[in-house]
């Protein structure tokens, strides 16, 4: 099941914000690295 933890919006050069529910799901803080995954289509996102 899918839980919203909140949105965020693309800069005009491609950065984001990690929002701070998201963080602390990942207990990632300043300096943390995060790696993007494609998994069946899908983008995962977590700490490194």
């Amino acid at each position: 099941m899918k839980k919203l933890l909140g949105t965020t919006k693309l800069s005009t050069d491609n950065k984001m914000t990690l929002i701070e529910l998201a963080a602390e799901k990942m207990k990632a803080t300043k300096g943390d690295t995060i790696v993007f995954y494609d998994e069946n289509g899908k983008v995962v996102i977590e700490k490194a």
